[in-house]
């Protein structure tokens, strides 16, 4: 009988969808909530304030500017800015789209010149975006440089050229307006999952990067049809940042939502990665929950009206009627603006999040996260409290036993080709808000992931008080991920240990009231605060080609690390000092200096190169190579350098044979400079023609290393040719060598965790 008349509450709160709407006016924009291409026509700006957005992500092209060289017409951009402005939007202004004149050849979206200065006369883009930030300095705050560029819809560049593109628009706007921030493209992932990790590798590699912030302020990803990814990913992605250097950066979801079928356009059937309007509400609600649990700053819908796209997006229909998840949007803006998060549990039927509004109530968030009816019972805080749907409707509840009964409507799974079945989207939500007279809560500082001494102080202050005074904090430690202990109660919100190089220590407090009265220790023993004594070194294994080697040991001082299923590595605790690296199993030459305090970044680490079947392959000046011309060829040392250099035109040359049945590789360390990088096979026969195996006039000025599988060749002989291709320029060349790939040896290892010596 329960199940029943929680169904017909669910259908009366859904039918009384407009009437109640009209007292549930948000509390005013919070910017936390955006939304992605809002109108700047009227109503559509004041459309999207009353749901209670406070941003606007708003798309800048280049090409409408300045259609041609210096032409430029700013009215549209103006006005449109001006509107949002007007209505209480903050504007985030998204750079994309250079004109054609602009771009580097042979690409659509790459402008030219990246590797100038940004103020350089022939960096179009550097002035271009100068003038932007220098235009609407003091109205717009926030500037994300292209839309997606793991895409190749929105970008044909490089994850190295997205870098350049990235840190010539971060040092242009900080030079028009210093108080501006840069967002770091929204990255769609999904198409190509490596794309962001390798765009922070190449601007880690950038000259001034760490000095500049590393050329962002915000890392941005977007996030569709898949509830659960809102709060999985966005904890990914925090890794991910940390893993580089990177986690202090804030992390905007600026592209969300689940499209609709059946609606509009789009398919008009049940389709994977679609729902129904019900569904797309239930979503609204639970990808903002998600995202701020997981510590997400901001959350962008796409989008407000469905405009005049293939698929149906929209909260509102284009004739400005509302769907479900407009009233949905509404609903959680008004009750979780400017809310502080408290904590989040996912149990075997239901997800629930709690959030502590700034008058004092306690909001929590709970939904089914199963196929089917349940019934769920929610710890109280208070003997009443008030049940709110997403819609805006409203009535009392009673706590029974200090619980609350819910029953709570099924969500909904999806099959996937490798047999998973995750959650696209859980039931339709509750929000119970009490008055909170729970136990007094503390935030903690955070402690910085590197601790440079043995000194460790920690701090944190009361922010929500009980009825009855603070009369002392309980403080837990674990080290090394061991379990947590008691370590000290104070009636002071502060505390210093005195550690050990090379130990993790992870904190826990919580403030005991008067009447006795203490929180509970947050769940899944997650610390509140914690850091390693000492520097750490990071860094990639790889193979010659540049694949990744996941499961290896990498060790430094004494502490060790398993390289993940990418190939990274993250060896914390090190003591100060110069150190060797090793990689067990392999042969390596690599060696690092470390500071107290502080992360160390180490270029890929890959085994070291076995002798090879080339004379002279590192390219020490000397017999092996015939040089045609003679005089265009010629050694150069720099310091520790040295190289060949081949002018325009130039070619070296020498007889190779190779066993039959066994791998080869041909690896190349090179950099152009106006020349192309050719490298072609001669095989010494009759019939044997030319091969050009590789070619390359890209890399500009950065040396690279590249490993080309020749294993083809086996059992022939040929003359290796290596040419700078072109009519101008030169081409460095440092290592040419042939043989067969290295080899990981076998070895016994005993179980080896971080921190300890195998």
């Amino acid at each position: 009988m329960r199940r029943r008349i929680g169904a017909w509450l669910w259908l009366v709160m859904w039918l009384g969808v407009v009437g109640s709407l009209a007292a549930q006016e948000p509390d005013g924009p919070d910017a936390r909530f955006g939304f992605v291409l809002v109108p700047s026509a009227p109503p559509w700006p004041e459309r999207a304030v009353a749901a209670g957005a406070g941003s606007n992500r708003y798309q800048l092209n280049w090409w409408d500017v300045e259609p041609e060289p210096g032409r430029r017409d700013w009215s549209l951009p103006d006005r449109e800015i001006a509107a949002f402005r007007a209505a209480g939007l903050e504007v985030t202004v998204l750079l994309h789209a250079p004109p054609e004149w602009a771009r580097e050849p042979g690409y659509r979206w790459v402008p030219a010149n990246l590797a100038l200065p940004w103020n350089a006369p022939d960096n179009a883009w550097g002035r271009f975006v100068y003038d932007v930030a220098r235009r609407y300095r003091g109205t717009v705050r926030y500037y994300e440089i292209f839309n997606e560029p793991d895409m190749r819809a929105y970008w044909d560049g490089s994850p190295a050229q997205y870098a350049r593109l990235l840190a010539v628009a971060y040092r242009a706007i900080k030079a028009a307006d210093p108080e501006a921030r840069v967002v770091m493209a929204g990255m769609a992932y999904w198409s190509n999952p490596r794309f962001a990790e390798e765009v922070l590798q190449a601007l880690r590699a950038l000259p001034g990067a760490g000095e500049e912030g590393y050329f962002f302020d915000v890392a941005a990803w977007h996030w569709y049809s898949q509830v659960d990814q809102l709060y999985d990913r966005v904890r990914w992605a925090r890794e991910l940042l940390i893993r580089y250097g990177m986690g202090d950066k804030p992390i905007w979801i600026n592209e969300t939502n689940l499209p609709l079928w059946g609606a509009g356009p789009g398919p008009q059937e049940p389709t994977p990665g679609f729902g129904t309007p019900e569904e797309q509400a239930a979503f609204i609600v639970q990808a903002f929950v998600n995202a701020f649990a997981a510590g997400a700053e901001r959350v962008f819908v796409f989008r407000l009206d469905d405009g005049a796209m293939d698929q149906t997006f929209g909260l509102v229909r284009n004739d400005g009627s509302p769907r479900p998840a407009y009233l949905a949007y509404r609903t959680t803006a008004r009750l979780l603006s400017r809310a502080r998060f408290i904590t989040r549990a996912a149990y075997p039927n239901a997800v629930v999040t709690a959030f502590r509004r700034p008058t004092g109530e306690r909001v929590s968030v709970v939904w089914n996260s199963t196929e089917a009816w349940t019934t769920f019972e929610l710890p109280a805080t208070a003997e009443e409290a008030t049940l709110i749907t997403p819609d805006g409707s409203s009535l009392r509840l009673a706590a029974e036993d200090g619980r609350y009964r819910l029953d709570l409507p099924p969500g909904r799974r999806q099959a996937e080709p490798d047999g998973r079945r995750p959650l696209v989207v859980g039931g339709m939500p509750v929000f119970i808000v009490e008055q909170d007279a729970s136990p007094p809560r503390v935030d903690v500082e955070p402690l910085p992931a590197l601790s440079a001494g043995e000194e460790v102080r920690l701090r944190w202050r009361t922010t929500d008080s009980s009825a009855a005074p603070v009369a002392s904090y309980e403080v837990q430690l674990s080290v090394d991920g061991g379990p947590w202990q008691p370590w000290l109660t104070v009636e002071e919100p502060t505390a210093t240990l005195i550690g050990q190089v090379g130990r993790r220590y992870a904190f826990r407090v919580r403030a005991v009231d008067a009447d006795g009265r203490r929180p509970p220790w947050p769940p899944d023993d997650q610390p509140m605060a914690e850091t390693v004594i000492g520097g750490a070194v990071v860094g990639r294994v790889v193979d010659l080609f540049g694949a990744s080697l996941a499961g290896e040991w990498v060790c430094v001082a004494g502490r060790c690390a398993m390289t993940d299923e990418a190939g990274f590595f993250r060896v914390e605790g090190v003591p100060p000092g110069d150190h060797p690296v090793s990689l067990l199993g392999w042969d390596v030459e690599a060696t690092v200096r470390v500071r107290a305090g502080a992360e160390t970044v180490l270029s890929a680490l890959r085994p070291r190169l076995p002798p090879g079947r080339l004379r002279n392959g590192e390219f020490l000046w000397g017999s092996g190579w015939v040089r045609l011309p003679p005089d265009g060829v010629r050694a150069v040392r720099r310091q520790d350098e040295t190289f060949a250099r081949l002018m325009a035109g130039a070619q070296v040359a020498q007889s190779v044979a190779l066993p039959p049945g066994r791998p080869a590789v041909l690896w190349l360390r090179y950099r152009t400079g106006g020349a192309a990088m050719e490298v072609r096979l001669l095989p010494l026969a009759p019939e044997g023609e030319e091969v050009l195996l590789f070619r390359d006039e890209q890399s500009l000025g950065r040396w690279r290393e590249v490993a080309l599988d020749v294993g083809a060749w086996a059992g022939t002989r040929f003359v290796l040719v290596v040419r700078a291709g072109g009519e101008d320029g030169v081409l460095d060349v440092d290592t040419v060598w042939l043989g067969e790939p290295p080899v990981r040896q076998g070895l016994f290892l005993p179980l080896v965790v971080a921190g300890s010596t195998p």
